[in-house]
């Protein structure tokens, strides 16, 4: 699979795996890619709930959506882009599909032992288990409305 198609692949699912002694977790094999090693970029959600998994084209398509936003000033952008740059971190998977977390983006995020890949448009997020049980609930009434305005 190429690289622009994996900024439009989507990663259905939720999951839950253990993060190792070395910060390593498996990414589901129905979101691998080649079969060898993939790269990432790992960046905390702005809140700092979860770690949000993304292919390069996902990021570089984050930044221009900055660039091309209407009402955001360029010092506004500037910053953004700034900001997201200093805060991602380059990742890979091995080919047992394995991705390496940072040990301070571990740390930042209390993600260490069981935890939840949930999957998105173009990218995935890593929670620690019980922040995601209480944000998975805290929406629940939101994805209900959403849903009934859409007629899922």
């Amino acid at each position: 699979m190429d690289s622009a198609s994996l900024s439009q692949t989507f990663f259905a699912g939720e999951f839950r795996h253990q993060i190792d002694e070395k910060h390593r977790v498996t990414i589901p094999s129905r979101w691998r890619r080649n079969g060898g090693v993939e790269e990432f970029l790992l960046v905390p959600e702005q809140n700092l709930q979860c770690l949000l998994v993304m292919s390069p084209n996902e990021f570089g398509r984050l930044g221009a959506s900055a660039a091309n936003a209407a009402g955001l000033s360029a010092r506004d952008v500037r910053v953004f882009q700034r900001q997201l740059h200093a805060r991602a971190q380059h990742g890979s998977a091995d080919k047992q599909g394995r991705l390496l977390l940072p040990d301070d983006l571990c740390k930042q995020l209390d993600l260490k032992g069981e935890v939840a890949l949930v999957g998105g448009a173009g990218r995935f997020e890593i929670w620690n288990l019980a922040r995601w049980k209480r944000a998975h609930q805290d929406e629940h009434p939101t994805y209900q409305h959403v849903a009934n305005l859409v007629g899922l």
